[in-house]
């Protein structure tokens, strides 16, 4: 070989790794700002099959357990940045006004979502303390629920029985996110009180059931689960405490309890995974979901 071919097939190995490195330069993750802004959009290429998802920031597996008689569908989400788990309103948090989660999802460009708490219906009734992506819209605490506190760092924190006490002695400057339906179905390692009843979730009655968990605090590992219910199978939905039993059994530090019945929705690359031929799916005033944070 001539020192000049040796010489053309090294410059062009000094560009292709220069051109490499650029690319790679320009992908980056970044942390996503903490306001009603929308995640990138994911790129088709990592959703690996029908079940999973994983990009550099991002990893989300879906699995199926039977559980009394219903069928649970339970995501498990990994991130790599606490801004990654957000909150987003049907059409802003200071109007009321609903949408499907399905429309909500597509809107912020959710890797994944999941219903949240109807919070529109609970200011309207019984009152709500509500923070969404770090800004305050109620302080009407509805005292004596359960309040799930998602802060800065993406831990959870589920105050019981909360009153206006246990607020100001939270450091309430870090918290993203607030969700007030509840109970807490495991807290801090700790599963229902089995004398728990209440008649706003139907506790001793057998729903759809929807909740939200993270598996250790200090660690961007989170569970979103559904049940289905007794539309989608004769005998089908969980009670409250079975709920919480089942919650138990997936290694989670924190689980709580979101808006269920026909408001129970998980969607996923666009599409909702559960109940698919229920054709009463609720309309909601609010999703949580997971956004990728990977820019080209």
């Amino acid at each position: 070989m001539s020192r000049r071919n040796r010489f053309c097939i090294l410059w062009a190995a000094l560009t292709l790794m220069l051109l490499l490195c650029s690319v790679s330069a320009l992908a980056e993750i970044v942390s996503l700002p903490i306001d009603d802004s929308c995640g990138p959009v994911p790129d088709d290429a990592f959703y690996l099959d029908e079940v999973t998802y994983e990009d550099p920031s991002i990893k989300v597996s879906i699995e199926t357990y039977p559980w009394e008689k219903t069928v649970c569908y339970v995501a498990r989400v990994k991130v790599a940045d606490a801004s990654q788990l957000r909150s987003a309103s049907a059409y802003g948090f200071t109007r009321k006004q609903i949408a499907s989660v399905k429309d909500m999802a597509r809107r912020m460009n959710a890797v994944i979502a999941i219903n949240g708490d109807y919070c529109y219906y609970q200011l309207s009734t019984v009152g709500s303390y509500l923070i969404r992506q770090g800004v305050q819209y109620s302080d009407r605490l509805s005292e004596g629920r359960d309040m799930l506190m998602i802060d800065k760092n993406g831990d959870f924190t589920i105050l019981q029985d909360v009153t206006y006490e246990k607020l100001n002695a939270f450091d309430m400057a870090s918290v993203v996110n607030t969700f007030s339906f509840g109970p807490g179905l495991i807290v801090d390692g700790q599963p229902l009180d089995p004398s728990y009843k209440a008649m706003f979730n139907g506790s001793l009655e057998r729903h759809q059931r929807a909740a939200i968990a993270q598996v250790k605090k200090g660690e961007l590992e989170y569970v979103l689960a559904v049940s289905e219910g007794d539309r989608e199978s004769k005998d089908g939905g969980l009670t409250l405490h079975e709920w919480a039993a089942f919650l138990s059994t997936l290694g989670v530090e924190n689980a709580y309890n979101l808006d269920g019945g026909n408001s129970t929705a998980i969607i996923f690359h666009g599409e909702k995974i559960n109940a698919v031929k229920n054709k009463h799916h609720r309309k909601l005033s609010d999703i949580i979901y997971f956004a990728s944070a990977y820019q080209e």
